[in-house]
């Protein structure tokens, strides 16, 4: 199915950044913003639903399974397709103007007393994307949200219900203050000098209790630290399951990657254990004298320990995210001060999940990578990255030859004399790949330069291993 020509006289959009703001909120304002998030979650699940059932409709129809038997490369049918493609559409309201007519439907109802039209439009748009990308193919199924489940909404603009005023975040009825000494940062200092797009809610929950925190869409470019410099050398990376690698022109380093996470995983992994214990005790029902779970039937009971063990995990999980989030900004600012060009092999992280399961959900270099291009452009570089079959930079040389190894080689050796560790001899050749091409003659180059400062940070790295934990 062909993307809809809607977008393509989309505005020019400006550059933006996101400053996050606490909101001091009384017991009565959170109540109030609980029923308001219940209300969404409910709007976004039905706005979901009927996306799906049209979905499903159109391509039942006989119109829409003849328009497909047209091929996409046919170039002398290519605007009948996308007429066809069009008219079946609109026969059966797959838009997202028509999807916003349902939502106006729904939201005569009681929640209408909880959501205004801006924020509904919102929502429709979000379920709209999300069954436009199982109509294309990028996904296969939409997800519903459960119980609390969602935990953002956001206005269209500043003149929309959810906005900001006077310093605070007004929507419908209650004014949200920040809290005290909030202004005293200066990163939300910097944020509160530029103009305000539209304003998104989110709710957390820390400890147990819920926790409100106010999103200004800002116009500009966000605030850079002092202490966070910019390099201007090309920087090549090479991320593996476990570990990292960069190299410049100058500096150069092998890291485990996010290794204090994986230590305070374990605690993690106690917890769940623990939680195991109390469902067992709780459900013996659901279990035979084997301690094998009966296959159609399901632990449901719950005791007030173990809902307080839930709650506990619950913290363990979220405190991991913020940490693992600020080890990942901490290396990408090391990065970052040594090139803003930085460049990487296109790896699939999906394959690496499948083979390095717990090692990758722990450390998740995808994330990573989304930041690191995010930072990267916003200070004007950039990451690239190029085919991993046609570089193949862990089986070549830059003498020319190429030899295949193992993943457990993790030293490259050839017979011109080259000897360095795999990881960092990968990141050396990758900042001389070019259009999906390694350039060997530039990196041969400029090895006599380079192998002294692989050598020191092969050093430090088995220094680093043999004094961890």
């Amino acid at each position: 199915m062909p993307k809809s020509n809607s977008t393509s006289n989309s505005k020019n959009t400006s550059e933006s950044f996101v400053c996050e703001i606490p909101l001091r909120v009384t017991a009565t304002q959170a109540r109030i913003l609980n029923a308001r998030f219940e209300a969404a979650r409910q709007m976004y699940n039905a706005l979901l639903g009927e996306g799906m059932r049209r979905l499903k409709l159109m391509r039942q129809s006989r119109s829409y399974t003849q328009t497909r038997e047209i091929s996409g490369t046919d170039a002398l049918r290519h605007d009948e397709r996308v007429s066809l493609f069009k008219q079946a559409r609109d026969t059966y309201g797959f838009s997202e103007f028509a999807l916003s007519r349902y939502a106006t439907q729904v939201r005569h109802s009681w929640l209408n007393e909880h959501l205004d039209a801006h924020t509904v439009q919102k929502l429709t748009k979000r379920a709209f994307n999300a069954v436009s990308r199982v109509a294309y193919g990028k996904a296969k199924k939409v997800r519903f949200k459960g119980k609390r489940g969602l935990h953002s909404v956001e206005g269209k603009s500043q003149g929309s219900a959810i906005k900001w005023k006077d310093d605070q975040v007004v929507w419908s009825g209650i004014s949200l203050p920040v809290v005290n000494d909030a202004f005293k940062d200066p990163v939300i200092a910097y944020g509160l000098t530029h103009r305000v797009k539209y304003v998104r809610l989110v709710r957390r929950v820390i400890n147990g209790k819920d926790r409100f925190y106010a999103q200004l869409i800002l116009e500009g470019k966000p605030y850079q630290k002092p202490e966070h410099t910019l390099g201007t050398e090309v920087v090549g990376l090479d991320i593996g399951p476990s570990t990292i690698a960069y190299v410049g022109e100058t500096q150069a380093a092998l890291t485990m990657f996010c290794e204090p996470i994986v230590r305070n995983h374990q605690e993690i992994r106690r917890q769940q254990r623990h939680i195991d214990r109390q469902r067992r005790a709780n459900n013996p029902d659901c279990y035979d004298e084997m301690g094998r779970a009966i296959k159609g039937k399901h632990p449901v009971k719950k005791s007030c320990r173990m809902k307080v063990s839930l709650g506990a995990l619950s913290e363990l999980f979220r405190k991991e995210v913020a940490y693992r989030k600020t080890l990942h900004g901490q290396l990408a600012n090391q990065i970052l001060s040594v090139g803003v060009h930085i460049k990487t092999e296109k790896l699939s992280y999906k394959a690496l999940q499948k083979n390095f399961g717990k090692s990758v959900g722990v450390r998740s270099p995808g994330m990573f990578v989304d930041m690191l291009q995010r930072k990267a452009a916003s200070a004007g570089g950039g990451v690239y990255a190029f085919n991993t079959r046609t570089t193949a930079l862990s089986q070549v040389c830059h003498c020319g030859e190429k030899q295949k190894k193992p993943l457990s080689q993790r030293v490259h050796e050839c017979s011109c004399g080259v000897f360095m560790q795999r990881d960092l001899y990968s990141a050396y050749l990758a900042r001389f790949v070019q259009d999906d091409v390694l350039h060997a003659t530039e990196a041969s180059k400029a090895w006599s330069g380079a192998e002294s400062l692989l050598r020191t940070a092969w050093r430090a790295s088995q220094q680093l291993a043999s004094g961890r934990h």
